[in-house]
């Protein structure tokens, strides 16, 4: 496993906690961007096929320090600070917004649900009438 690349989360959900990733594939247009494919394995165990694509003057930061595009895609793909790096510790911003935590998510969740419960009450209306009347 030499080829990977250990990262520890900003967050780590349990101690010891890693993802690792494996540049699999750069595609370079010099002085206008590289595209990275990548393997990750995430902390949970789920595998994946990741793409990045670092331009602009993201892309001019990169110099002759190859360990460079290691580090931009643990940053772009939220995987936490490369094992080996001697980049300091940043953690996870506290912005949170995932559904549980948006309230015009939260308010929509709400409302489907209302009309799941509606429709399910109808079906149950339907199912009782038909049998009652022995069609089924």
């Amino acid at each position: 496993m030499s080829n990977w690349k250990v990262c520890i989360p900003a967050n780590p959900k349990y101690e010891g906690a890693k993802n690792s990733f494996w540049v699999t594939n750069v595609s370079v247009v010099p002085h206008e961007a590289v595209s990275v494919r990548v393997q990750v394995h995430y902390q949970n165990g789920a595998l994946a096929h990741e793409f990045v694509t670092i331009s602009g003057d993201e892309y001019r930061e990169w110099a002759a320090d190859d360990n460079w595009i290691y580090q931009k895609v643990a940053t772009k793909l939220a995987l936490g600070t490369l094992a080996d790096s001697d980049m300091p510790y940043v953690p996870a911003p506290i912005e949170d917004n995932r559904s549980v935590h948006n309230e015009a998510d939260v308010a929509k969740i709400q409302t489907l649900q209302t009309q799941l419960d509606e429709q399910a009450a109808k079906l149950k209306v339907i199912t009782d009438l038909l049998i009652k009347t022995g069609a089924i």
